[in-house]
């Protein structure tokens, strides 16, 4: 006894309820198509990349990091009372949206790190500048103020060409 050949149109079917099964079980389609599970899995890798053949009702861990992206900024901009009915319609809670801004800043923080190294090289390198222009500028003035002194003295001693 041969195998029993589906159609396509069939195949495609049971996929798409094992997509969109909701808390169904497994167990469910399987028994209602009458195939193994080797065969559903097999025809959902054969199925599933297919337009339209998508899990509709996609659970939150499964979406990905752009879906989560634009799920946030569509809730920051809707107004507070439209919020919960957009919640309910995508399959969410306010929990998901939480945890997605933690992942979204926690993966964001590399990036910053690593500004704020390059910021810190930056103006280290600009403070060991102004020191060393610093030192010079002071060791200067600590030699115009020596002369200052030594010509103060020399006048006393010798006196002023003025006083001659």
């Amino acid at each position: 006894m041969g195998t029993p050949k589906y159609s396509v149109k069939f195949k495609k079917a049971v996929v798409e309820k094992l997509l969109n099964r909701g808390t169904r079980p497994v167990t469910a389609i399987l028994e209602a198509a009458g195939i193994s599970s080797p065969t559903l899995y097999r025809w959902k890798a054969d199925f599933a990349h297919i337009p339209g053949m998508k899990n509709k009702q996609q659970r939150p861990q499964d979406r990905s990091p752009q879906e989560k992206l634009n799920t946030l900024i569509a809730f920051e901009h809707l107004p507070l009372d439209r919020r919960g009915e957009f919640l309910r319609k995508q399959g969410l809670h306010e929990e998901h949206l939480q945890t997605w801004r933690k992942q979204i800043e926690a993966a964001l923080q590399p990036v910053n790190r690593q500004a704020e190294r390059s910021e810190r090289a930056q103006d280290r390198r600009k403070i060991m500048e102004l020191e060393k222009d610093l030192r010079r500028k002071d060791k200067a003035l600590a030699e115009t103020a020596a002369l200052l002194v030594l010509k103060k003295k020399a006048d006393l001693i010798w006196g002023t060409r003025e006083d001659v």
